[in-house]
């Protein structure tokens, strides 16, 4: 049998448990990115293999959505099935695990948490708690789930310091906003500067930079996952660079009647 997730919705007692439009997408939209976070937590890829299909859908006490995994390709149909229910069953053993011990099953993932984080109640919903259930992994997301992420999660810390990376995805409307992707470590940084560095941040777009600033932390992780930008260097292209064959002659003459050899030996005696 193919692995299904049931979840319920609560909305505010206010409008009889109902749930608003804007919040119902949302918190779809929300579950299948955590599905998706989860995915990838167990692949080690950067892009998922699977997309989620709704089975059943009820207007009842709460109201009632059934999804079940599907491959985004059709060619993987027949390898899915096993590793579908993998992805689903963690997915609610990780949330039913911190709910009840404020413990996670795998390494820690900002983005992934992060997804935990916005199912459920927010500022900015209506909702006054979700429940998930996968076989007999049933969780509840309400405000003791939340604060135990929250102790999982932990405060930032700062360094000073600077990071590499291909600086896109700039918001300049209402934020002062970048996305940037370094070579190693997380997937991609959120970086945050003043409005000094805007024409900066302009030319930087598409670039690969280094940001220097500083540099937020979570304790259990050793590479950053944010950075309030100071400055930022922008690094020349390599077509900009000259070759080996430009660079071939440049020091014609500097090495007057010498040779090579003798030349080397006058520069380490000089030393």
């Amino acid at each position: 049998m193919a692995a299904r997730i049931t979840i319920q919705l609560v909305g505010d007692a206010t409008d009889r448990k109902d749930v608003r439009l804007d919040d119902f997408i949302q918190q779809l939209t929300e579950v299948k990115k955590a599905l998706r976070e989860n995915e990838l937590a167990i692949t080690g890829k950067e892009e998922p293999t699977l997309d989620y299909k709704v089975v059943d859908l009820r207007h009842a006490s709460p109201a009632t959505v059934v999804l079940e995994p599907v491959p985004l390709a059709p060619e993987g149909a027949h390898a899915y099935a096993r590793f579908a229910r993998d992805v689903v069953g963690a997915f609610a053993t990780e949330l039913k695990s911190i709910k009840k011990r404020g413990t996670l099953i795998r390494e820690p993932d900002l983005d992934r948490l992060l997804a935990y984080q916005k199912i459920g109640v927010r500022e900015n919903n209506r909702i006054t708690k979700v429940k998930i259930a996968v076989g007999k992994n049933v969780v509840t997301i309400d405000e003791a789930f939340k604060q135990k992420l929250e102790a999982i999660l932990g405060p930032d810390e700062f360094a000073e310091g600077s990071i590499n990376g291909m600086l896109e995805a700039v918001n300049l409307h209402n934020k002062n906003r970048f996305f940037l992707y370094p070579v190693i470590g997380p997937k991609r940084i959120i970086g945050s500067f003043r409005n000094y560095l805007r024409p900066k941040i302009k030319e930087a777009i598409g670039e690969f930079v280094t940001v220097q600033g500083r540099l937020r932390y979570k304790a259990w992780s050793q590479f950053p996952h944010g950075v309030v930008a100071e400055d930022v260097d922008i690094h020349e292209r390599n077509s900009a660079l000259p070759t080996l064959t430009e660079l071939r002659g440049a020091f014609a003459g500097s090495t007057g009647d010498l040779s090579s050899v003798e030349f080397v030996d006058q520069l380490r005696n000089e030393a």
